[in-house]
């Protein structure tokens, strides 16, 4: 009777009820977050154990035109006899190139050598494996100022990759024209040599270490630089400005990257195969195509 004559105020009531509907909403949310987490997941695992079909994507980095115009070959002329079909994608970014594979998004990727692989597997994780190697780097030291090493003056400025495998073939580079000289052990590919290995440098020359992008542009600020030449020639450097050129070092071979967890999917091993066909080798060596000759090479 005391409740009815003095009932709950209406801020109590109002308390009462928020206290009684907040939970609600606390586990809607909850179930909402698993499940954009679990549907996140599902669709991850789902590209990665999913086997691929005949239809297979092939991304190349959007820069290099050498590669996707390989690539354009190897799709119209190779991948039929071997009943596939490849698709080439661009994709500009150098880490999510390698996770697309990774995460089977694409069947493979074609534009790395095993350094920048090995590179990106100790940087992100990712369980991806060279399957064929395919071509070689034409490599070159470009400069607008002079023509030989003669010319090259002492402390002259050299530019090269900031990426650990591309200033390593840089380094391999200036040693093979005699410019430089490595620590034991760190003169050649598997050593990865970095600046701090060069055991001599007696024009003192000035290391300047840039982005893979913005090489070209770099040249301008510097007395050469020493690059891949398929890194540069979209930017639009040319022969005349080439003061040097130099044959890729053994173990820099660029080819065809798949993912460990589709190694051995029956399309992807026809994929492998079609890139291991003999007739890339002799289109590297016999093609008219300027872009092919000037940039890539059939691995000896």
């Amino acid at each position: 009777m005391t409740d009815q004559l003095n009932p709950p105020a209406a801020a109590d009531v109002g308390l009462e009820i928020r206290k009684r509907k907040r939970w609600p909403w606390l586990l809607a949310a909850v179930v909402a977050v698993v499940a954009v987490v679990g549907g996140i997941v599902y669709t991850q695992l789902s590209h990665q154990h999913k086997p691929f079909g005949p239809n297979l994507k092939v991304a190349t980095w959007s820069t290099d035109i050498a590669a996707e115009t390989l690539l354009g070959y190897i799709a119209e002329n190779i991948a039929p006899d071997y009943d596939i079909t490849i698709e080439p994608v661009q994709i500009d970014n150098l880490v999510e190139i390698n996770r697309a594979v990774d995460a089977g998004d694409v069947a493979a990727n074609f534009f790395q050598h095993q350094p920048f692989l090995n590179d990106a597997i100790a940087a992100n994780g990712f369980e991806l494996t060279l399957a064929v190697p395919v071509f070689t780097w034409d490599q070159a030291t470009y400069s607008d100022k002079y023509r030989s090493w003669d010319q090259l003056p002492r402390g002259a400025k050299i530019a090269l990759r900031d990426d650990p495998a591309g200033q390593a073939i840089a380094l391999l580079d200036l040693a093979e024209a005699g410019q430089i000289t490595l620590k034991p052990g760190k003169d050649t590919v598997a050593g990865l040599p970095q600046l701090t290995d060069i055991e001599s440098n007696p024009k003192n020359y000035q290391f300047v270490q840039v982005p893979i992008g913005q090489l070209a542009r770099s040249l301008a600020d510097v007395d050469a630089v020493v690059v891949h030449i398929s890194d540069v020639y979209a930017a639009g450097l040319t022969e005349e400005q080439i003061l040097a050129r130099h044959p890729a070092p053994k173990g820099s071979e660029g080819g065809l990257v798949v993912s460990n967890k589709h190694l051995e999917d029956e399309n992807v091993q026809k994929l492998i195969a079609a890139f291991s066909d003999p007739r890339i080798a002799e289109y590297l060596e016999t093609t008219d195509n300027d872009l092919i000759r000037n940039t890539l090479g059939p691995i000896s």
